[in-house]
């Protein structure tokens, strides 16, 4: 016999998540399943990102939901205490800083004052005024760069955990099998079939799979261009004792910022064709990423590699933007949040929030997320980030 759920959420990563924590928070969010193959996160995304958190886009929402985001895990390990046990996320707010250094600084400014009025904390730097406030800095190419000392970064895994363990206490049942089949009669979808060949019957499904969302959505004729793309992070040391840094970013797409007695990230290809690989790019950081980092920071030139792993952003390939929100055109008991290209650690709890607001309110109540939808993927309309992504 199938089981049956008021709202199935086909994915249980940070997302799929605080989804279902979000929906079953007051208890209105009924009967919840999430399914999710892999119970072990083996190879999710979000544990094998930075965890970076920051309001430093263009896009107004993206600011919202960083602020949001920023507020919400700040009190993560106290606010989402079972049973009096705290659950610590390793919060930092070590900060951001944007760097110019590719000629996009005009769009970096015009930005900064974006930010600024989306109430973003934030502080334009020009070369000068960058080097003597992060002396180990040095790149000529800087022209200016854009601090925000709110942001900053967490642990990923135990934030992600920390969203499923307070779900499955709110009484969110987690299935770990895998979706094979989607079937829908009279405009609306029915039923999951599971690798298991269990059936779950729901009133409303929330896809939010991450890099995989694009395949299962074919399942139902639901076109998503959604991709999985693979990444190269590494952890690696620096011999020389440097001022404390904040996550930085490059517009040359160096992202790294410190971890534990060293300094963790990489630098994505975009143009790196779709698919799954956990095997690294042969030369990449010899050849591309190191000379870089060194440009940028000359201490880096005697850095040694610890470590070296492979992750997926579930890459938007129409915009890089998220796509959040119902299927518009298509199944209307269908919702989508998924293709967050690497901001989906930042955005899961305005995320969750949002989705709820769809489906218990029957409109966002907050942050309005619309230009986010579904509709501008069939209308070919990108809702795309200026400089950065």
């Amino acid at each position: 016999m199938a089981k049956k759920f008021d709202i199935a959420i086909i994915g249980g990563g940070i997302i799929g998540s605080s989804i279902a924590y979000f929906l079953t928070r007051d208890g209105r969010g009924g009967n919840v399943a999430v399914i999710e193959p892999d119970p072990t996160y083996e190879y999710a995304a979000t544990p094998r990102s930075q965890g970076g958190v920051r309001q430093i886009f263009s896009l107004p929402e993206n600011i919202a939901m960083g602020g949001f985001g920023l507020d919400f895990y700040s009190r993560f390990e106290t606010d989402m205490a079972i049973g009096g046990d705290p659950q610590p996320i390793s919060f930092n707010r070590g900060g951001y800083l944007f760097i110019s250094d590719n000629g996009g600084h005009k769009e970096m400014e015009a930005n900064y004052h974006t930010q600024v009025a989306n109430g973003a904390n934030v502080e334009l730097l020009d070369a000068a005024a960058l080097r003597a406030r992060f002396p180990s800095i040095q790149s000529e190419d800087i022209v200016l760069g854009v601090h925000s000392p709110d942001d900053g970064w967490l642990d990923p895994y135990a934030a992600m955990m920390g969203f499923r363990k307070c779900a499955r206490h709110q009484g969110v049942t987690y299935i770990d099998d895998k979706v094979v089949g989607w079937e829908g009669a009279g405009g609306l979808a029915r039923t999951l079939t599971l690798e298991s060949g269990e059936t779950v019957e729901a009133d409303t499904f929330v896809l939010a799979a991450g890099a995989w969302s694009g395949e299962l959505a074919k399942l139902i004729g639901f076109d998503l261009p959604v991709e999985p793309l693979s990444r190269d992070c590494f952890h690696f040391k620096c011999d020389q004792e440097l001022e404390p840094l904040p996550l930085i970013k490059t517009e040359k797409d160096i992202g790294i910022r410190p971890e534990t007695t060293g300094y963790s990230g990489g630098m994505p290809d975009w143009n790196r064709s779709a698919g799954w690989s956990f095997d690294e790019m042969p030369g990449h950081f010899e050849n591309t990423l190191w000379p870089i980092l060194a440009e940028l920071i000359p201490a880096f030139e005697t850095l040694k590699v610890e470590n070296v792993w492979q992750g997926h952003y579930a890459n938007s390939t129409l915009d890089h933007t998220a796509i959040i929100g119902p299927w518009t055109g298509g199944m209307e008991n269908i919702y989508v949040a998924t293709g967050y290209s690497g901001h989906g650690i930042m955005q899961a709890p305005a995320t969750g929030r949002g989705i709820a607001e769809l489906i218990l309110d029957g409109g966002y109540q907050t942050i309005d997320l619309t230009n986010m939808g579904y509709a501008r993927v069939p209308a070919g309309k990108p809702y795309r980030e200026i400089g950065i992504v």
